[in-house]
């Protein structure tokens, strides 16, 4: 474990797996690269800029402290390396309309098993907190996340957190939550 990673385990635990009372994401098993522009992200205002975004926030004060060339790429690559956390999640829906719904709107970037796509640059959604997807699918369509013009992903996020609500988003959030 990098030294410097250790700033992140209150909140992201030890092996990356996130804290779902601190509102934490997962970040073992995410690629290193994603990780990586995420903090750069942080560092750069383009995330946890919105005075709505308390947690996004809190991260753009720890990012600022790591070393972009050293420290951040020490960090990541240890993420990556781990494996994805196993969440048990309490929620229900129609896996049938989920899967239809999920290939059709982020099955593409994210992959078919919600298992990430690097070549796309989109996260992996599977073993991730539904409490946390859910957030941010909120923080897109609402205008917290997505809005900086050098934010080029952001801002399709943003676009696309709009194509689905209600029962069909939670269908899709329980499609999420089966995929391993």
């Amino acid at each position: 474990m990098p030294e410097s990673y250790r700033q992140c385990i209150a909140c992201h635990g030890e092996q990356g797996e996130g804290n779902t009372q601190l509102k934490s994401p997962a970040l073992a098993g995410q690629s290193a690269n994603y990780l990586n522009r995420q903090l750069l992200n942080f560092t750069n205002g383009l995330r946890g800029r919105h005075e709505k975004d308390v947690l996004g926030m809190q991260m753009v004060a720890i990012s600022k402290q790591l070393d972009l060339n050293t420290e951040v790429p020490q960090i990541t690559t240890f993420l990556a390396a781990l494996p994805s956390p196993t969440i048990e999640h309490q929620v229900t829906g129609d896996l049938k309309n989920g899967d239809r719904y999920y290939q059709a709107r982020c099955g593409a970037c994210h992959g078919g098993q919600a298992q990430g796509n690097p070549s796309m640059n989109s996260p992996k959604l599977s073993g991730q907190s539904i409490d946390y997807l859910r957030r941010q699918m909120i923080n897109f369509s609402t205008g917290i996340r997505g809005t900086h013009s050098d934010d080029k992903l952001g801002r399709q996020m943003a676009m696309m957190s709009k194509t689905s609500s209600g029962k069909e988003l939670e269908d899709i959030f329980y499609y999420i939550s089966t995929q391993k």
